[in-house]
């Protein structure tokens, strides 16, 4: 951990707290200059099409430049795009830098996946990359804060200037201390996208579909918490301080998660993280008051911490030594796809039926989820070899 402190943990921090009060500036910037509810959702929308049209050629970038090179194109998007952010007065640039800052956000996430894989042990990387999402838990808390309080007693435009000088300084640090990952010259070199998929497609069928479901309940977290908490008759202030106590929890579980995923196994964090995902969300319906709504976005944060790196993680585990830049790129958007279906699935179920249904139905998915990563993922921390093994099989086939 302290080999990448400098080059991975430090960046991530700052990089953190400038795209969480980035994330959070984009749409109250769009209703400060006349675009309206449409433009904010739009804005938003956006930047999760670039997060998922960045994943792809990331991967196929590593193969080509290396981790590193990736990284510094990932940082360079992210503060090129939200300078224009500062610069925009008129809806069509700000679409544009909210495009190029989710494409600089996928690049930035992904390049740092690849380098820790390629560089830290199998037994540590639960611990290291739990840390790493640890540290992204707390700019989620840190930036929203900093970026309101400063938009109201600064303006938007400074806002955005001084996230983009902390992406800056992350920039320099990886300038500065990350060294490119030693390559082994049997997997080096670029592996056509096409094959990697063929390849792998059992994978991305089995475990891929568990990562969708889990992206899709994290989505419902993000969504039914401030959706319920309005239905109830919850004040706005009343369902900040409930998520911000779900944060917390989440935040606190970053290391116990790593401890998990290195010494029991990929599978025993992962499940209670759905399965505590899931019961979150089934019961916030069912609140009838503060301390009963808080206490169900409680159980989702918790479970939303146990899975703390775990995307991340089995990810990496799953990779093969030849095609691992391509394999994380196709990895990552299979995740963000349920990231995004997951919201416009989860509104329709409460416009045509009920939040109760749509509560209850998105906690019943941690059980398909479940079922899905017993019957058809190995525990990756046990199996290395067999999994190499399998890829192996699947090159050669």
């Amino acid at each position: 951990m302290r080999d990448i402190a400098l080059p991975v943990y430090v960046p991530s921090f700052f990089s953190a707290i400038a795209q969480n009060a980035v994330q959070i500036l984009l749409p109250l910037y769009a209703l400060e200059i006349g675009g309206g509810a449409a433009l904010a959702a739009a804005v938003v929308g956006l930047r999760g099409a670039g997060t998922m049209l960045g994943d792809v050629p990331a991967g196929m970038l590593v193969a080509r430049i290396g981790d590193r090179g990736v990284m510094i194109v990932g940082l360079l998007a992210v503060t090129f795009a939200t300078v224009a952010a500062a610069l925009a007065t008129e809806a069509t640039l700000l679409s544009f830098a909210a495009l190029g800052f989710g494409g600089g956000v996928g690049v930035w996430i992904l390049a740092r996946v690849s380098f820790i894989t390629d560089t830290v042990r199998l037994e540590q990387r639960g611990r290291v990359i739990s840390v790493l999402a640890g540290l992204q838990r707390a700019g989620a808390l840190a930036g929203p804060l900093i970026a309101g309080v400063g938009a109201e007693a600064l303006g938007y435009p400074p806002m955005f200037l001084a996230s983009a000088a902390l992406f800056a300084v992350s920039l320099v640090l990886v300038l500065i201390f990350a060294n490119p990952a030693p390559r082994l010259p049997h997997t080096a070199g670029h592996v056509p996208l096409a094959q990697v998929i063929s390849n792998h497609r059992r994978t991305f069928t089995t475990a891929g579909s568990v990562m969708v479901i889990l992206m899709f309940l994290r989505a419902g977290r993000l969504l039914m918490i401030p959706l319920v908490g309005s239905s109830i008759g919850l004040s706005a202030a009343e369902i900040g301080f409930a998520f911000s106590l779900s944060a917390a929890v989440d935040m606190v579980m970053f290391y116990p998660a790593g401890l998990i995923l290195d010494h029991l196994g990929r599978r025993w964090a992962l499940a209670p993280a759905m399965l505590l995902l899931g019961a979150g969300l089934a019961l916030l319906p069912f609140a009838d008051g503060f301390w009963t709504f808080a206490g169900a976005g409680l159980l989702a944060g918790l479970g939303n911490g146990f899975g703390t790196g775990i995307f991340m993680t089995l990810g990496g585990d799953l990779s093969p030594e030849r095609g691992r830049g391509e394999f994380l790129g196709v990895w990552r958007l299979v995740g963000d796809l349920g990231a995004a279906v997951g919201p416009f699935v989860m509104g329709s179920v409460v416009q045509w039926a009920s939040l109760v249904v749509a509560c209850t139905g998105t906690g019943a998915m941690a059980l398909v989820g479940v079922f899905l990563l017993v019957a058809t993922v190995p525990e990756t921390l046990h199996r290395r070899g067999t999994v190499e093994r399998s890829s192996a099989a699947g090159e050669g086939s």
